[in-house]
């Protein structure tokens, strides 16, 4: 719910900007006389600036679009495959004999916990994320390593069972990564300079109604406060709002 209010709160801030850059280009820089003008060898030029400068700053929006998007998209899988990867050993453990099953069963549950508990809020707001969840893991493994099998079927699920473990090491450095990643800054300088430019430009265009030119200049820049808001909180794969969240944990692990 913040993050719709403070999105809102964006937007409007963004267009009410386009129209007081628009009341002050009338005020400062035009002449009632030159109102509706543009006709002409510098019309003609401007339209095609203006037309370019749009085709340019939309491909600077789609390629952060999907930067964000892949980067969210990778995140979600990975999460999948480490909360897969724990469910399978503790779906193994359970044709061990005690006291093996309830221990490994056990660390399984209380990695699950730390996850969802402490992990998911520290992705959230970008704090790092430590070692405990590597302690946990480490656990984890020796659980299931110092098992002893006393039959071939035995031996098969702890070799399975440690093949999980690996590729639940290799998702959890995935998740981490996912969650330390960015988009590049100088998308972030497109974006932004691209933004002010293309609404700058629209200040050129003189239009006998007043209140359409203004209506029009608070959509543009409404609209370029939506993409803004939309692609920050894509840019943070674990956010709150539109980010991969921990249902993948708690639907396997329901007491996490």
């Amino acid at each position: 719910m913040t993050d719709v209010v403070t999105g809102l709160i964006v937007i409007l801030a963004a267009a009410s900007v386009g129209a007081l850059g628009h009341q002050a280009k009338l005020r400062l820089f035009t002449r009632e006389s030159e109102v509706g003008e543009g006709d002409g060898d510098t019309g003609t030029v401007t339209e095609y600036v203006t037309m370019m400068v749009g085709v340019f700053y939309a491909l600077i929006v789609g390629l952060s679009l999907v930067s964000v998007w892949e980067n969210r998209d990778n995140a979600e899988q990975r999460v999948h495959t480490e909360a897969s990867s724990l469910q399978e050993v503790y779906q193994l453990a359970g044709t061990l004999p005690n006291p093996a099953r309830e221990r490994i069963q056990s660390d399984a549950t209380a990695y699950a916990d730390y996850v969802v508990r402490t992990e998911w809020p520290l992705m959230d707001s970008e704090s790092p994320l430590g070692e405990q969840g590597w302690t946990l893991l480490d656990d984890l493994r020796d659980a299931v390593t110092s098992y002893t099998p006393t039959t071939s079927a035995q031996n098969n699920v702890v070799g399975d069972a440690i093949n999980q473990l690996s590729t639940l090491a290799d998702a959890r450095r995935g998740r981490e990564a996912a969650a330390a990643d960015r988009m590049p800054a100088l998308l972030w300088v497109g974006l932004i300079l691209g933004g002010a430019l293309t609404v700058s430009l629209t200040f050129v265009y003189g239009m006998k109604q007043h209140v359409s030119h203004v209506a029009m200049v608070m959509g543009l820049t409404g609209l370029i406060g939506f993409m803004m808001v939309l692609i920050f909180n894509l840019d943070n794969p674990f956010n709150q709002g539109l980010g991969a969240n921990s249902s993948a944990f708690t639907d396997l692990f329901p007491s996490a």
